[in-house]
């Protein structure tokens, strides 16, 4: 468990901080009313070495911790004030980890490189025919001479329509029960088409789409473990994201709560500050008081993730739900302190729209609450249990 950052890694909180103030919050409300993601700053942390502190320097990263990944990733979320962004940031981060965990040296060589430079990823877990139902998926996979052609649809991908390489869950025909396996995939592959961005409340910075596959061939070595055993990388992959959603809703509320407190003390009722009334004090400090319990509960899920130990998958469950509910209260918190300047059309209320998504993205309360309860009672993850971490799935 993470209890205080190194030298080097406050350097990297701050240097990232002060980079998204000086461009992804520039450029988030023009980007908002466009519906796009960032490319501009996106390609600006890659220049920076942003994706190469999440990877081993054997597979051409930085070579740090990776708590050093999530230093400089605290400080983009402090300083972006555009959750859009980061959610597909954290999808990106999540294929990332996939291919360093488990990916072949073959796999590693060929994608990694690229997705610490200008190519962006997503994962594919979702169809409409199931949402967070992973036992209930169809797309499928046929063995053909070289490698094995696939056809489906998965939909509400963030990165999707953007996505230039994506992890993808398919049923291998003729295995039996364990079927379920995951394919590293190209947008350039003949049969595979990105759909546009899905019109959304929020997060419309983080384009979410579908992609579908028409007997897409496949080759056999871009299996990503083992055939039919796709359900161990996806949960890693899936425990991985939920936690970044954690470190990321800490940092986005930090500036929140500097912004509050500025406000409090300056705007005056009643012939004073309203930083001297109960029910607004009642509400900074439920703000402060959020903003610290997610931080350190994902700060707890993380090192057991890091360590593998056995309960971090529900750990990591929770540190999700932490973060989607204390985000909504939070924002809501901000709002009713800024009372009508809040709710107009800019930053609080673009947030507050942002932050209901999130209990959706990433998988959805209810389904953190049925691993974290499926854990606590000692029942083996199923397959029906999996919740989609990359895009909005239904519940």
């Amino acid at each position: 468990m993470r209890m205080e950052w190194t030298p080097e890694q406050d350097r990297l909180r701050h240097e990232y901080e002060e980079l998204a103030r000086s461009t992804v919050a520039l450029r988030a409300a023009e980007c908002y009313q466009a519906g796009t993601l960032d490319h501009h700053s996106w390609e600006t942390l890659t220049e920076c070495g942003f994706w190469r502190l999440a990877v081993p320097a054997k597979y051409g990263g930085a070579g740090t911790s990776y708590w050093d990944f999530v230093a400089a990733l605290e400080g983009l979320a402090s300083g972006a004030g555009d959750l859009g962004f980061l959610l597909s940031v954290i999808a990106h981060s999540g294929t990332l980890r996939g291919l360093v965990e488990f990916g072949t040296d073959c796999q590693r060589r060929r994608h990694l490189e690229p997705l610490m430079a200008k190519a962006i990823a997503s994962t594919a877990i979702t169809e409409a025919s199931g949402g967070s139902d992973v036992a209930r998926i169809r797309t499928g996979a046929v063995a053909v001479a070289n490698g094995y052609a696939i056809t489906g649809q998965k939909c509400h991908i963030t990165n999707a329509p953007i996505a230039d390489i994506a992890l993808l869950l398919a049923r291998v025909a003729g295995l039996g029960r364990r079927d379920i396996t995951i394919f590293v995939i190209e947008r350039t592959t003949p049969g595979i088409e990105m759909g546009p961005p899905e019109p959304m409340l929020g997060n419309r910075t983080s384009p979410t789409g579908s992609i579908t596959l028409q007997n897409a061939v496949i080759a056999a070595d871009e299996i990503l473990g083992s055939i039919g055993n796709g359900l161990e990388p996806m949960y890693s992959v899936i425990s991985h994201d939920r936690v970044l959603y954690g470190i990321v809703a800490a940092a986005f509320i930090d500036p929140l709560v500097d912004q509050v407190l500025r406000f409090v003390e300056q705007r005056q009722a009643f012939r004073s500050p309203i930083a001297e009334h109960q029910y607004v004090q009642g509400r900074v400090t439920d703000l402060v008081i959020l903003r610290d319990t997610i931080r350190w509960v994902s700060y707890g899920a993380l090192g057991r993730l890091l360590t593998g130990h056995p309960e971090a998958s529900a750990s990591c469950s929770v540190a999700k739900l932490a973060a989607c509910e204390g985000l909504c209260q939070a924002t809501q918190h901000v709002m009713a302190i800024f009372g009508h300047i809040g709710y107009m059309a800019g930053p609080i209320s673009r947030a507050a729209a942002d932050a209901l998504g999130t209990r959706i993205a990433g998988g959805t309360a209810e389904m953190q609450r049925k691993n974290i309860f499926h854990q606590v009672v000692g029942r083996p993850a199923k397959a029906q249990e999996a919740t989609c971490h990359t895009g909005f799935a239904q519940t």
